[in-house]
């Protein structure tokens, strides 16, 4: 059923205000119509209200009006509206400059065989194997892709022809140490939270317990397989009951092959933070202010 709407008893805007306030239960609106109708509806409007002679009173009254009826937001309405004012608002087709391509997914093909071939190198770099591949080693099949842009060689990999096959091989891979997960400590001493710091010429591997806070710091020259596992150990050790969990950040320092064969052979649990989740090690983040400010207490020495 196609409902027609007359309007063209309203004449001003008071009659536009008595309109809105009688009608705040009701939707009596055209989003069933077509743009070109709802178009033509804003233009005759307009013209018909004054709308460009109107107070700033009365202009937000008509928006709220034609908000109502079109369920346009108001910044569009705010558009169509100036346009009205320049002349009849008519609905834009859009007709492309240039329909025809140039690069077609045979090249794309090309682009994307050459970057698995060349692990995607920048785009000038992949510019020149193509002009090579023409001009010294006559392939005729790069005669296209050979006068390609830099820039549109960016807009060709983000196509869905090359997205569709192409293996991203910058992507990270998932590291099998530790788990991402927040630490948990089961109400009971035992779960630490472990983090390093770097001060001067020496390393602090600074360790809180999390029910406890009981706090324990080693210091090594340097960050390496013979400083970090004696430091591990000594650090273990000092520690009054039996540590089952091992929580860091993702640093090198500790998400390593040797780190976690280390804590396994204790039977100790490893978990790493999680990423955009930065309180999961704020718990030993809040102690290395000792570090860092050079006021370090004797007992972690």
């Amino acid at each position: 059923m196609q409902i027609t709407m007359n309007d063209s008893h309203i004449l001003n805007t008071t009659q536009l205000r008595s309109f809105l306030k009688g009608s705040q239960e009701f939707d009596f609106s055209l989003r069933e119509s077509s743009i070109e109708d709802k178009y033509e509806f804003i233009d005759k409007t307009v013209d018909r209200l004054g709308y460009g002679k109107l107070l700033k009173r009365d202009k937000k009254v008509v928006i709220s009006y034609f908000k109502k009826v079109t369920g346009y937001k108001k910044a569009q309405i705010k558009r169509l509206i100036g346009r009205a004012i320049m002349g009849d608002l008519k609905r834009k087709f859009y007709k492309r400059v240039r329909p025809h391509r140039i690069y077609t997914s045979y090249d794309i093909k090309l682009l994307e065989k050459t970057d698995e071939l060349h692990l995607r190198l920048s785009e000038g770099a992949t510019k020149e194997i193509f002009r090579r591949e023409f001009e010294e080693f006559g392939h005729k099949n790069y005669q296209t892709i050979s006068r390609v842009s830099h820039s549109h060689i960016t807009n060709l990999r983000h196509s869905q022809v090359y997205n569709s096959h192409w293996v991203n091989h910058t992507k990270a891979r998932t590291v099998p140490i530790g788990i991402t997960m927040p630490p948990e400590n089961f109400g009971r001493p035992g779960s630490i939270r472990v983090d390093a710091v770097h001060q001067r010429d020496v390393y602090h591997i600074n360790s809180v317990d999390e029910i406890t806070q009981w706090q324990i710091a080693v210091c090594i020259p340097q960050i390496s397989e013979s400083c970090m596992l004696p430091a591990l150990q000594e650090l273990i050790d000092q520690y009054p009951f039996k540590i089952f969990n091992f929580h860091s950040d993702r640093g090198g320092e500790n998400i390593n092959y040797q780190v976690a064969d280390f804590l396994e052979r204790l039977l100790i649990k490893q978990t790493k933070s999680r990423s955009y989740h930065s309180n999961d090690n704020a718990l030993v983040e809040t102690k290395n202010g000792f570090f860092k400010s050079g006021d370090i207490p004797e007992l972690f020495w």
